[in-house]
């Protein structure tokens, strides 16, 4: 499913992989900001978009880094993609695939760009936090949309896949800057039991928590339920949003918080 979300993308802005000239950093560089929590299965990776405008054409960039939780990378790959042009920048991605070591959860809210395997300098990204979770109740059916072009709803459909009836408590997303409302479940209250191998159809829209906002977005729906009197929850899929819709209002916006 991660895999058709890149192939979208990439074809949105034409991509180019480029090769690595010596050349050294100039001109202005301004990233995107993320409010992003992403909770991937155990063994699975982190796939991340990381989207730049720049002046100069990046041909010398030779690696990059996540500073904060260096330590914490076990395995990483990285492509840098060339997109459009767009006023006197350049726009790029940074396609990454990142693998964690033992730990639970980390949080970026910065990368590195390495210059000629020397030269560097780190820029703000917004916040992603990364959790792993172990378990899983509800399985995607169908085509599980993986990215929508506007933070305006969420909607799936979903299968019971533990062995016991469940009673659905709440949904909620644990982003910085959006919250759930209107959350419906078989177009009724989210509050109702699901029993074994039920499939469900779930639907829910955002509103802002705060007046601030991110230009992208990563969201992991969260379900918290009740079973035998405990509760406890569990997380959907991840899902990207505004990625595939690079306006240039979006454009303009990045340039001007920067």
């Amino acid at each position: 499913m991660m895999k058709k979300f890149f192939l979208i993308f990439s074809i949105l802005i034409s991509f180019l992989i480029l090769g690595c000239q010596s050349e050294h950093i100039k001109g202005f560089i301004v990233f995107g900001k993320w409010d992003g929590v992403y909770v991937a299965k155990k063994d699975d990776p982190f796939v991340l978009n990381f989207i730049l405008l720049s002046e100069s054409p990046l041909t010398n960039v030779t690696s990059i880094d996540f500073p904060e939780i260096s330590h914490a990378i076990e395995d990483m790959q990285y492509d840098l993609i060339e997109g459009d042009k767009y006023k006197d920048f350049q726009l790029f991605n940074i396609a990454v695939n990142l693998r964690l070591k033992e730990v639970s959860s980390a949080t970026l809210s910065k990368i590195t760009l390495i210059f000629d395997q020397k030269y560097k300098e780190t820029f703000p990204i917004g916040q992603i936090k990364l959790a792993v979770d172990e378990k899983g109740i509800f399985t995607p059916q169908n085509e599980y949309v993986t990215a929508y072009p506007n933070t305006q709803f969420f909607q799936a459909k979903l299968k019971n896949i533990s062995k016991h009836t469940i009673q659905i408590k709440r949904v909620t997303v644990e982003n910085t800057y959006l919250q759930t409302k209107d959350v419906k479940i078989n177009d009724k209250s989210e509050k109702q039991s699901v029993r074994s191998n039920e499939t469900i159809n779930m639907y829910f829209t955002f509103a802002d928590k705060t007046e601030q906002n991110a230009h992208f977005y990563i969201v992991t729906p969260k379900i918290e339920y009740e079973l035998a009197g405990k509760v406890s929850s569990t997380y959907i899929d991840p899902v990207f949003y505004n990625v595939t819709n690079l306006t240039k209002e979006k454009l303009d916006d990045i340039l001007k918080q920067n």
